[in-house]
Protein backbone atom coordinates (compact mmCIF):
# COMPACT_ATOMS: atom_id res chain seq x y z
CA UNK A 1 0.00 0.00 0.00
CA UNK A 2 2.81 2.38 0.93
CA UNK A 3 4.62 1.49 -2.30
CA UNK A 4 1.50 2.21 -4.34
CA UNK A 5 1.09 5.59 -2.65
CA UNK A 6 4.73 6.47 -3.36
CA UNK A 7 4.29 5.47 -7.00
CA UNK A 8 1.20 7.64 -7.18
CA UNK A 9 3.14 10.67 -5.90
CA UNK A 10 6.11 9.83 -8.08
CA UNK A 11 4.03 9.95 -11.25
CA UNK A 12 2.63 13.34 -10.28
CA UNK A 13 -0.68 11.92 -9.10
CA UNK A 14 -1.01 14.34 -6.21
CA UNK A 15 -0.30 17.30 -8.48
CA UNK A 16 -2.65 16.05 -11.19
CA UNK A 17 -5.60 15.89 -8.83
CA UNK A 18 -4.70 18.87 -6.63
CA UNK A 19 -7.12 21.19 -8.42
CA UNK A 20 -9.92 18.67 -8.02
CA UNK A 21 -9.05 18.39 -4.34
CA UNK A 22 -9.22 22.17 -3.99
CA UNK A 23 -12.62 22.19 -5.68
CA UNK A 24 -13.93 19.55 -3.27
CA UNK A 25 -12.44 21.40 -0.27
CA UNK A 26 -13.95 24.77 -1.26
CA UNK A 27 -17.32 23.13 -1.91
CA UNK A 28 -17.24 21.43 1.50
CA UNK A 29 -16.32 24.70 3.21
CA UNK A 30 -19.17 26.46 1.45
CA UNK A 31 -21.59 23.70 2.43
CA UNK A 32 -20.51 24.03 6.07
CA UNK A 33 -20.30 27.82 6.30
CA UNK A 34 -23.03 28.95 3.89
CA UNK A 35 -26.52 27.49 4.43
CA UNK A 36 -27.60 28.48 0.91
CA UNK A 37 -25.12 26.01 -0.53
CA UNK A 38 -27.09 23.14 0.99
CA UNK A 39 -29.82 23.75 -1.57
CA UNK A 40 -29.77 21.54 -4.65
CA UNK A 41 -31.37 24.43 -6.51
CA UNK A 42 -28.25 26.57 -6.00
CA UNK A 43 -25.89 23.73 -6.93
CA UNK A 44 -27.91 22.98 -10.07
CA UNK A 45 -28.00 26.67 -10.93
CA UNK A 46 -24.20 26.90 -10.69
CA UNK A 47 -23.76 23.89 -12.95
CA UNK A 48 -26.34 24.84 -15.56
CA UNK A 49 -25.63 28.57 -15.69
CA UNK A 50 -22.02 27.95 -16.70
CA UNK A 51 -22.70 25.46 -19.49
CA UNK A 52 -22.24 28.01 -22.29
CA UNK A 53 -18.92 29.13 -20.79
CA UNK A 54 -17.86 25.51 -20.37
CA UNK A 55 -18.63 24.83 -24.03
CA UNK A 56 -16.55 27.84 -25.10
CA UNK A 57 -13.70 26.86 -22.76
CA UNK A 58 -13.59 23.38 -24.27
CA UNK A 59 -13.60 24.85 -27.78
CA UNK A 60 -10.76 27.18 -26.78
CA UNK A 61 -8.54 24.21 -25.87
CA UNK A 62 -8.53 22.99 -29.49
CA UNK A 63 -6.41 25.83 -30.88
CA UNK A 64 -4.53 26.33 -27.61
CA UNK A 65 -3.39 22.70 -27.74
CA UNK A 66 -1.76 23.35 -31.12
CA UNK A 67 0.14 26.36 -29.79
CA UNK A 68 -2.15 29.14 -31.03
CA UNK A 69 -4.90 31.43 -29.79
CA UNK A 70 -8.48 31.89 -30.91
CA UNK A 71 -9.93 34.95 -29.23
CA UNK A 72 -12.83 35.07 -31.68
CA UNK A 73 -14.82 32.14 -30.31
CA UNK A 74 -17.21 34.21 -28.19
CA UNK A 75 -17.99 36.58 -31.06
CA UNK A 76 -18.35 33.69 -33.48
CA UNK A 77 -20.95 32.35 -31.08
CA UNK A 78 -22.81 35.67 -30.96
CA UNK A 79 -22.45 36.24 -34.71
CA UNK A 80 -23.88 32.84 -35.61
CA UNK A 81 -26.71 33.30 -33.12
CA UNK A 82 -27.47 36.75 -34.52
CA UNK A 83 -27.46 35.50 -38.10
CA UNK A 84 -29.77 32.62 -37.20
CA UNK A 85 -32.38 34.72 -35.39
CA UNK A 86 -32.39 37.39 -38.12
CA UNK A 87 -32.89 34.76 -40.83
CA UNK A 88 -35.71 33.21 -38.81
CA UNK A 89 -37.37 36.61 -38.41
CA UNK A 90 -37.13 36.94 -42.20
CA UNK A 91 -39.15 33.71 -42.52
CA UNK A 92 -36.17 31.58 -43.51
CA UNK A 93 -36.80 27.97 -42.38
CA UNK A 94 -34.84 26.80 -39.35
CA UNK A 95 -33.46 23.92 -41.45
CA UNK A 96 -31.82 26.53 -43.70
CA UNK A 97 -30.83 29.10 -41.05
CA UNK A 98 -28.88 26.60 -38.95
CA UNK A 99 -26.58 25.38 -41.77
CA UNK A 100 -25.92 28.99 -42.79
CA UNK A 101 -24.87 29.81 -39.22
CA UNK A 102 -22.49 26.84 -39.27
CA UNK A 103 -21.10 28.02 -42.61
CA UNK A 104 -20.40 31.39 -40.99
CA UNK A 105 -18.42 29.65 -38.24
CA UNK A 106 -16.53 27.57 -40.79
CA UNK A 107 -15.70 30.70 -42.80
CA UNK A 108 -14.36 32.46 -39.71
CA UNK A 109 -12.28 29.44 -38.77
CA UNK A 110 -10.96 29.04 -42.31
CA UNK A 111 -10.04 32.73 -42.53
CA UNK A 112 -8.25 32.59 -39.17
CA UNK A 113 -6.42 29.45 -40.29
CA UNK A 114 -5.45 30.97 -43.63
CA UNK A 115 -4.01 34.10 -42.04
CA UNK A 116 -2.25 32.34 -39.17
CA UNK A 117 -1.11 29.11 -40.82
CA UNK A 118 -0.92 30.08 -44.46
CA UNK A 119 0.51 33.59 -44.20
CA UNK A 120 2.07 33.51 -40.74
CA UNK A 121 0.19 36.34 -39.05
CA UNK A 122 0.28 36.21 -35.25
CA UNK A 123 -2.72 34.24 -33.96
CA UNK A 124 -3.46 36.72 -31.18
CA UNK A 125 -3.64 39.65 -33.61
CA UNK A 126 -5.58 37.70 -36.23
CA UNK A 127 -8.28 36.36 -33.95
CA UNK A 128 -8.58 39.67 -32.10
CA UNK A 129 -9.29 41.20 -35.48
CA UNK A 130 -11.89 38.51 -36.19
CA UNK A 131 -13.41 39.21 -32.80
CA UNK A 132 -13.82 42.90 -33.61
CA UNK A 133 -15.16 42.24 -37.12
CA UNK A 134 -17.72 39.74 -35.83
CA UNK A 135 -18.82 42.20 -33.14
CA UNK A 136 -19.56 44.69 -35.90
CA UNK A 137 -21.31 41.99 -37.92
CA UNK A 138 -23.60 41.16 -35.00
CA UNK A 139 -24.56 44.82 -34.59
CA UNK A 140 -25.12 45.12 -38.34
CA UNK A 141 -27.49 42.18 -38.79
CA UNK A 142 -29.46 42.91 -35.61
CA UNK A 143 -29.62 46.66 -36.29
CA UNK A 144 -27.91 47.21 -32.93
CA UNK A 145 -30.86 45.85 -30.98
CA UNK A 146 -31.81 42.78 -28.97
CA UNK A 147 -33.68 40.31 -31.19
CA UNK A 148 -36.05 37.72 -29.73
CA UNK A 149 -38.46 35.18 -31.18
CA UNK A 150 -36.60 31.86 -31.17
CA UNK A 151 -38.60 28.89 -32.52
CA UNK A 152 -39.77 26.49 -29.80
CA UNK A 153 -37.99 23.60 -31.54
CA UNK A 154 -34.62 25.20 -30.89
CA UNK A 155 -35.55 26.20 -27.34
CA UNK A 156 -36.69 22.67 -26.51
CA UNK A 157 -33.51 21.21 -28.00
CA UNK A 158 -31.51 23.19 -25.45
CA UNK A 159 -33.70 23.65 -22.38
CA UNK A 160 -35.43 20.26 -22.17
CA UNK A 161 -34.27 18.23 -19.19
CA UNK A 162 -32.87 14.72 -18.96
CA UNK A 163 -32.64 13.34 -15.42
CA UNK A 164 -33.45 16.83 -14.18
CA UNK A 165 -30.51 18.42 -15.99
CA UNK A 166 -31.01 20.69 -19.05
CA UNK A 167 -29.70 19.45 -22.38
CA UNK A 168 -27.33 22.42 -22.61
CA UNK A 169 -25.36 20.95 -19.69
CA UNK A 170 -25.38 17.50 -21.24
CA UNK A 171 -24.00 18.98 -24.47
CA UNK A 172 -21.10 20.49 -22.52
CA UNK A 173 -20.34 17.22 -20.75
CA UNK A 174 -20.56 15.25 -24.00
CA UNK A 175 -18.16 17.65 -25.72
CA UNK A 176 -15.77 17.25 -22.79
CA UNK A 177 -15.84 13.46 -23.18
CA UNK A 178 -15.37 13.66 -26.95
CA UNK A 179 -12.39 15.99 -26.62
CA UNK A 180 -10.95 13.87 -23.81
CA UNK A 181 -11.10 10.85 -26.13
CA UNK A 182 -9.54 12.76 -29.03
CA UNK A 183 -6.78 14.30 -26.91
CA UNK A 184 -5.86 11.22 -24.91
CA UNK A 185 -6.77 8.24 -27.07
CA UNK A 186 -6.20 9.18 -30.73
CA UNK A 187 -3.15 9.96 -32.89
CA UNK A 188 -4.71 13.33 -33.75
CA UNK A 189 -4.64 14.36 -30.10
CA UNK A 190 -0.95 13.44 -29.87
CA UNK A 191 -0.21 15.28 -33.13
CA UNK A 192 -1.92 18.41 -31.79
CA UNK A 193 0.17 18.26 -28.65
CA UNK A 194 3.35 17.63 -30.63
CA UNK A 195 2.61 20.56 -32.95
CA UNK A 196 1.84 22.86 -30.02
CA UNK A 197 5.03 21.89 -28.20
CA UNK A 198 7.57 21.87 -31.03
CA UNK A 199 6.23 22.39 -34.58
CA UNK A 200 9.68 22.05 -36.19
CA UNK A 201 10.31 18.68 -34.55
CA UNK A 202 6.77 17.59 -35.44
CA UNK A 203 7.39 18.52 -39.07
CA UNK A 204 10.62 16.51 -39.13
CA UNK A 205 8.74 13.57 -37.63
CA UNK A 206 6.33 13.59 -40.57
CA UNK A 207 3.38 15.33 -38.93
CA UNK A 208 1.43 17.58 -41.29
CA UNK A 209 1.83 20.61 -39.09
CA UNK A 210 -0.05 23.10 -41.27
CA UNK A 211 -2.97 20.73 -41.76
CA UNK A 212 -3.26 20.09 -38.03
CA UNK A 213 -3.12 23.80 -37.17
CA UNK A 214 -5.55 24.81 -39.92
CA UNK A 215 -7.93 22.03 -38.89
CA UNK A 216 -7.84 23.29 -35.32
CA UNK A 217 -8.98 26.77 -36.38
CA UNK A 218 -11.64 25.32 -38.65
CA UNK A 219 -12.97 23.07 -35.89
CA UNK A 220 -12.91 26.00 -33.47
CA UNK A 221 -15.01 28.11 -35.83
CA UNK A 222 -17.58 25.40 -36.54
CA UNK A 223 -17.96 24.41 -32.89
CA UNK A 224 -18.25 28.07 -31.84
CA UNK A 225 -21.11 28.48 -34.32
CA UNK A 226 -22.81 25.40 -32.87
CA UNK A 227 -22.39 26.90 -29.40
CA UNK A 228 -24.08 30.00 -30.83
CA UNK A 229 -27.13 27.93 -31.72
CA UNK A 230 -27.17 26.49 -28.20
CA UNK A 231 -26.77 30.02 -26.81
CA UNK A 232 -29.74 31.15 -28.90
CA UNK A 233 -31.94 28.32 -27.69
CA UNK A 234 -30.89 28.79 -24.08
CA UNK A 235 -31.57 32.53 -23.83
CA UNK A 236 -34.28 32.82 -26.47
CA UNK A 237 -32.81 36.09 -27.76
CA UNK A 238 -29.58 37.69 -28.95
CA UNK A 239 -27.94 40.82 -27.60
CA UNK A 240 -25.24 41.83 -30.15
CA UNK A 241 -23.10 43.38 -27.42
CA UNK A 242 -22.87 40.33 -25.18
CA UNK A 243 -19.76 38.77 -26.75
CA UNK A 244 -17.34 40.59 -24.48
CA UNK A 245 -18.90 38.96 -21.44
CA UNK A 246 -17.84 35.54 -22.74
CA UNK A 247 -14.28 36.31 -23.78
CA UNK A 248 -12.30 36.07 -20.53
CA UNK A 249 -13.94 33.22 -18.62
CA UNK A 250 -13.36 30.42 -21.17
CA UNK A 251 -9.66 31.29 -21.45
CA UNK A 252 -9.29 31.41 -17.67
CA UNK A 253 -10.83 27.94 -17.36
CA UNK A 254 -8.75 26.52 -20.23
CA UNK A 255 -5.44 27.79 -18.81
CA UNK A 256 -6.30 26.83 -15.25
CA UNK A 257 -7.21 23.39 -16.58
CA UNK A 258 -3.56 22.81 -17.52
CA UNK A 259 -2.77 22.52 -13.81
CA UNK A 260 -5.01 19.46 -13.44
CA UNK A 261 -5.28 15.88 -14.76
CA UNK A 262 -2.66 16.33 -17.51
CA UNK A 263 -0.18 18.82 -16.06
CA UNK A 264 1.14 21.50 -18.43
CA UNK A 265 -1.20 20.52 -21.25
CA UNK A 266 -4.56 21.82 -22.36
CA UNK A 267 -7.02 19.05 -21.64
CA UNK A 268 -10.78 18.63 -21.48
CA UNK A 269 -11.34 17.18 -18.00
CA UNK A 270 -8.96 19.66 -16.37
CA UNK A 271 -10.92 22.47 -18.03
CA UNK A 272 -14.18 21.15 -16.59
CA UNK A 273 -12.69 20.95 -13.09
CA UNK A 274 -11.18 24.44 -13.42
CA UNK A 275 -14.44 26.05 -14.51
CA UNK A 276 -16.44 24.52 -11.67
CA UNK A 277 -13.75 25.59 -9.20
CA UNK A 278 -14.03 29.17 -10.45
CA UNK A 279 -17.82 29.26 -10.31
CA UNK A 280 -17.99 27.72 -6.83
CA UNK A 281 -15.54 30.33 -5.55
CA UNK A 282 -17.39 33.21 -7.23
CA UNK A 283 -20.81 32.01 -6.10
CA UNK A 284 -19.58 31.63 -2.53
CA UNK A 285 -18.29 35.20 -2.52
CA UNK A 286 -21.51 36.55 -4.03
CA UNK A 287 -23.70 34.69 -1.53
CA UNK A 288 -21.59 36.23 1.23
CA UNK A 289 -22.43 39.67 -0.15
CA UNK A 290 -19.67 40.47 -2.64
CA UNK A 291 -20.58 42.86 -5.46
CA UNK A 292 -21.09 41.67 -9.04
CA UNK A 293 -17.77 43.22 -10.16
CA UNK A 294 -16.02 40.51 -8.13
CA UNK A 295 -16.69 38.10 -11.00
CA UNK A 296 -14.50 40.02 -13.44
CA UNK A 297 -11.76 40.52 -10.85
CA UNK A 298 -11.88 36.84 -9.90
CA UNK A 299 -11.65 35.64 -13.50
CA UNK A 300 -8.93 38.17 -14.34
CA UNK A 301 -6.74 37.14 -11.42
CA UNK A 302 -7.48 33.46 -12.11
CA UNK A 303 -6.37 33.89 -15.73
CA UNK A 304 -3.06 35.48 -14.68
CA UNK A 305 -2.42 32.79 -12.08
CA UNK A 306 -3.44 30.05 -14.51
CA UNK A 307 -1.12 31.26 -17.28
CA UNK A 308 1.78 31.53 -14.83
CA UNK A 309 1.05 28.06 -13.43
CA UNK A 310 0.81 26.65 -16.95
CA UNK A 311 4.21 28.10 -17.86
CA UNK A 312 5.80 26.76 -14.70
CA UNK A 313 4.29 23.31 -15.24
CA UNK A 314 5.61 23.30 -18.79
CA UNK A 315 9.10 24.19 -17.62
CA UNK A 316 9.10 21.44 -15.00
CA UNK A 317 7.99 18.93 -17.64
CA UNK A 318 10.76 20.10 -19.96
CA UNK A 319 13.40 19.64 -17.23
CA UNK A 320 12.43 16.03 -16.54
Amino acid sequence: MRSTFKNFLGTGGAQRFALLGILVLILLLCLIAIPEFRSWRLIASMINSQSIILLLALVATIVLRTGGFDLSISQTMVGSAALTIVLIKADVPLAVAIPLAIVLGAAVGALNGLLVVGIGVDSFVTTLGSYSALAGFAYLVTNSSIVAGVPPELVNAVRSEVLGIPLVTWYAWILALVLWFVYQRTPLGRYMLFVGGNPDAARLAGVRVKAVRFGAYLASGVLSALVGLIFLGYFGAVDPGVGGQYMLQPLAAAFLGTTAIVIGRFNAIGTVVALYLLIVGITGLQVLGAQTWVTNVFYGVALMVAVAASKLAGRKRALR
